[in-house]
């Protein structure tokens, strides 16, 4: 495979606040605790203190989580390593997508591997362990519950509610069986639904997806957490009182947001005075305060008083479940944690908490943007040098290639309106002489001018379209397959799609590929075997 390598900036268009954080932008400075750079990793290393007990209750919870799970070396490696002062943890996280959902899942997990491994390089006394953050909790199972192969919406179907993480895998066969008849008969194919069935044999949907992320990158070492966890909640507890007690998160969290819109950045999340679920079996509702002495869970009969909530905190920590805005602050109680990262929109809200981590006394992990890729299999690349196009050319305006694939200078007559303008400036000027009204009469002459004009080049592109409409077609389709149904190839596809066009080696590629602190968009182009 070859990767050609282009700056981000080149290839997408980031909302202006992630520009300003790749950028080091000064007035992004007070919401982060460094900007994302190899050389300032040391600071926030060597401010990162995670004690010896928690480090304990962390690596006892992660044995519990793989009880059962053949570990390779490098895991058991890692989970041991996390007991000891000198081990740190690159986190990434995301929700529990039916096979791995859409492309960037992988590219997450492989940006972590390589951020890990580089910051190992410079400091051989230290360990950094690459870990994926299970979103066992979310609760919103239609972003979840489907999977794209070859333009085909694969959907699992179920009536379970609440917490995705819990929910039996009932019926997931089924979907594997549809994968099944679109992935063909191959080899490779085949491993790939024994590798489905085996990981969907598992009783519920986090076993599932941590059975099918550990095959996949085991080797790596990657370390998979379930926040969903009554020790680990359990460390959380003080954050969670206050949470439900002074709502600190939501002043925090309101000022930074303010100062971002006082800034012009758009404003990703919006916090709530009390940033929390309560879980049961089949639910996750929002909690929030009646009155000074009554709690209530939305859209339930369940109240609580404040001694209801103390003892739940103090016996049932598990049931309370933070939302998007406190979730972080979770990730980083429990974890030895110096980096997360993250999609564009994930950085986006990241980049409101900081405050919130000031106040809760919790440092602030460096925030680092996931590599993004596009996959160009050998069909493909074909197809793009046929229409006599560049794998770059994919990234552009649609509407602007198509005009360069009509090949005609009819096509655009901007020389002549520039003329015919000059014309009428021309003529203006001397009817003003005579009588200043006619100049505007003129003025208006021109548009109507320049409009039918407009009008002539336009039926003129129609006419080359048709002419050239398979020519238009291939291209359309084309584009189709770099930005399915107008999303970004790695917002939309499978990776088990793409497995199977190149090779097994596939994660080998892209974790050569991969760094994330080098801001790049990187194409892998499948090599075109010559007959």
């Amino acid at each position: 495979m070859k990767a050609n390598n282009h700056p981000l900036q080149q290839i997408t268009k980031q909302e202006k606040l992630i520009q300003d954080y790749l950028n080091s932008h000064q007035q992004i400075a007070p919401l982060v605790s460094a900007f994302p750079k190899l050389e300032n990793f040391k600071g926030i290393i060597d401010s990162k203190s995670f004690p010896k007990t928690q480090r304990s209750i962390l690596v006892k919870a992660l044995q519990e989580q793989y009880n059962g799970i053949e570990l390779s070396i490098s895991v058991k490696e890692n989970i041991d390593a996390l007991a000891n002062e000198n081990t740190f943890t690159i986190t990434t996280g995301h929700q529990l997508c039916l096979f791995t959902g859409p492309l960037y899942f992988i590219y997450k997990i492989i940006s972590a591997i390589k951020l890990a491994e580089e910051l190992s390089k410079i400091n051989p006394d230290k360990k950094f362990v690459p870990v994926y953050w299970m979103a066992t909790e979310d609760h919103d199972l239609a972003e979840i519950n489907h999977a794209y192969f070859f333009g085909k919406k694969m959907q699992w179907q179920t009536e379970q509610t609440g917490a995705v993480g819990p929910m039996n895998t009932e019926g997931i066969q089924q979907v594997i069986d549809e994968v099944a008849t679109v992935l063909g008969t191959s080899t490779i194919a085949s491993e790939i639904i024994m590798l489905l069935q085996k990981a969907y044999s598992e009783k519920d949907l986090a076993s599932a997806t941590r059975y099918l992320v550990n095959e996949l990158f085991g080797k790596y070492g990657v370390v998979i957490i379930d926040g969903n966890h009554r020790e680990l909640k359990a460390m959380f507890r003080n954050i969670i009182h206050d949470e439900l007690f002074n709502q600190n998160g939501y002043r925090a969290v309101s000022e930074t947001s303010d100062y971002l819109n006082n800034l012009g950045h758009k404003i990703q999340v919006n916090p709530r005075e009390i940033n929390l679920f309560y879980m049961s079996e089949n639910a996750r509702a929002r909690i929030e305060q009646l009155d000074e002495n009554t709690w209530s869970v939305v859209d339930t009969n369940t109240t609580f008083s404040r001694n209801e909530l103390e003892e739940m905190l103090s016996n049932t920590p598990e049931v309370f479940s933070p939302n998007v805005v406190l979730r972080p602050l979770y990730q980083e109680t429990i974890l030895p944690n110096i980096a997360y990262i993250g999609g564009p929109g994930e950085l986006a809200y990241w980049l409101q908490l900081k405050g919130f981590f000031d106040k809760a006394e919790l440092k602030f992990p460096m925030l680092v943007l996931r590599d993004s890729a596009l996959l160009l299999n050998e069909k493909t690349l074909q197809k793009i040098e046929k229409l006599g196009l560049t794998t770059f050319d994919m990234f552009d305006n649609p509407q602007s290639i198509i005009k360069r694939l009509v090949h005609s200078d009819i096509t655009s007559l901007e020389t002549e309106k520039n003329q015919i303008k000059q014309i009428f400036e021309s003529i203006a000027t001397k009817l003003k002489a005579a009588d200043s009204t006619l100049e505007g009469t003129a003025m208006a002459e021109a548009q109507k001018q320049m409009a039918a004009i407009d009008h002539l080049e336009k039926k003129a592109l129609k006419a080359l379209k048709t002419k050239e409409e398979n020519r238009i077609n291939q291209f359309q389709k084309l584009h189709n397959e770099c930005f399915p149904d107008g999303s970004p190839q790695e917002r939309h596809d499978n990776f088990f799609q793409h497995l199977l066009n190149f090779d097994e080696n596939l994660i080998a590629d892209l974790y050569s590929t991969f760094n994330p602190l080098t801001q790049e968009y990187h194409i892998l182009e499948q090599e075109i075997v010559v007959q």
